[in-house]
């Protein structure tokens, strides 16, 4: 998984970053900084589990 994938997950989800951030207990610019450049296994492994959680909820 890269930034445009989760980008994409994000949009196919109707997702906001701040949702994100919020679930990954950050601000939402420092989650705006990680999707700018390449992220680490452990940033994308963490976005991919907020990302899967938030839609859980939204499916509820």
């Amino acid at each position: 998984m890269n930034k445009y994938d989760i980008h994409y997950l994000l949009r196919k989800y109707r997702i906001y970053q701040w949702e994100v951030a919020r679930e990954l207990n950050i601000a939402d610019y420092t989650l705006s900084r990680w999707l700018r450049k390449d992220l680490t296994p452990e940033q994308e492994k963490a976005i991919f589990h907020a990302i899967n959680t938030l839609k859980d909820k939204k499916e509820e």
